[in-house]
């Protein structure tokens, strides 16, 4: 329902929602109930804010691993930084997007093959049955593993790495201001944002 500083319009429900994270493990999505001790921390500057997170020994099938996880947002534009810092190799660590039903999942591929999106428009918030929305995940091709679908996501898998990994999120809702009202529009906005990236353009 509305309220004074907006709506929440995405049922996520057992999903990673748009852009979450966690561990996929028997072909399940593991979230993070089992961590001995989570923190977090804010920094906001002129040109970014960014929440960071530390989660200790989160335990997931027989690994644990700490795992640090930075999101920033800028100034401008619609996307959400997100930097995975896990401190063991371990299998499966995924983010996602909540997958519906009839709504078809695209990708895209930046102009140097460096980089890729996946995404999806349509019919997929609470508000009404015809309201739109638009939801993507554009990550670096030499980071990922695989993508693939499970119950309640389309998931991008990353590759076993105690490096830092880094991906966008980003939604655009038809009723934001100027906000994008059709499936080719939103598509032309997610090849935008790859080009960007591309050219180092974004943050």
């Amino acid at each position: 329902e509305p309220a004074d500083w907006g709506q929440d319009i995405l049922k996520a429900g057992k999903s990673l929602g748009i852009g979450g994270y966690g561990r996929l493990v028997n072909d399940s999505v593991v979230h993070f109930k089992n961590v001995g001790e989570t923190k977090a921390s804010i920094s906001n500057t002129d040109s970014q804010s960014t929440v960071s997170i530390h989660y200790k020994d989160w335990v997931t099938a027989i690994d644990t691993i700490n795992l640090d996880a930075d999101l920033s947002i800028f100034p401008e534009g619609r996307e959400t930084k997100v930097e995975l810092t896990p401190s063991k190799e371990i299998e499966g660590l995924v983010t996602g997007i909540v997958k519906f039903p009839n709504i078809e999942l695209k990708s895209s591929t930046s102009p140097s093959g460096n980089w890729a999106a996946i995404y999806t428009y349509g019919n997929q918030t609470l508000v009404s049955d015809t309201d739109q929305l638009g939801m993507a995940l554009l990550f670096k091709v030499e980071e990922v593993d695989e993508v693939k679908d499970s119950a309640f996501d389309h998931l991008l898998v990353f590759k076993p790495t105690t490096s830092k990994i880094t991906y966008y999120l980003m939604g655009a809702w038809q009723q934001e201001p100027n906000g994008i009202t059709t499936a080719e529009d939103f598509d032309t906005y997610v090849k935008d944002l790859l080009n960007k990236i591309d050219t180092n353009a974004l943050p």
